[in-house]
């Protein structure tokens, strides 16, 4: 045994990497469906009422709890924070569940790698969809007409 040599490894591609996820994505994915539920109920309340012609005293009840609160500013201004922030949150707490970023400085490699967590890929498609129609709302609603 004491004629035995100790492999010395230095090949790049028998490191590890430790990979450290800064959420959980169980508990990202909850708390995403938890931010994306109120702009998808202003969304959808919005489109059955006013475009489908929907009427379901739910809708009604939630889009008048939303107007009867427009009158308190800070109250306001949450929120609004809420349905444009809110989205904006889940997105990032489902891309911090499922990236990882490490820098390799031998070969001078900045690498991101994805885990693939459908759960939370599916919520940050969906928040990016209400995102992109509250945008087009925006849009459209304030162009002029002439």
């Amino acid at each position: 045994m004491e004629n035995l040599t100790i492999p010395n490894i230095k090949s790049n591609a028998t490191k590890e990497v430790l990979k450290i996820t800064l959420l959980n994505s169980r508990k990202s994915a909850h708390l995403g469906v938890l931010l994306l539920l109120l702009p998808f109920l202003f969304f959808f309340g919005n489109v059955a009422k006013y475009n489908l012609g929907i009427d379901l005293d739910f809708i009604n009840l939630f889009l008048g709890w939303i107007i009867s609160l427009d009158t308190v500013p800070v109250v306001n201004w949450l929120i609004r924070f809420i349905l444009l922030g809110g989205p904006i949150l889940a997105i990032l707490f489902n891309l911090f569940a499922i990236m990882h970023m490490y820098t390799n400085h031998e070969t001078h490699e900045f690498i991101i790698t994805l885990k693939l967590k459908w759960v939370n890929i599916a919520i940050i498609i969906l928040c990016g969809l209400i995102l992109l129609l509250f945008f087009t709302y925006l849009v459209v609603e304030n162009m002029n007409h002439p």
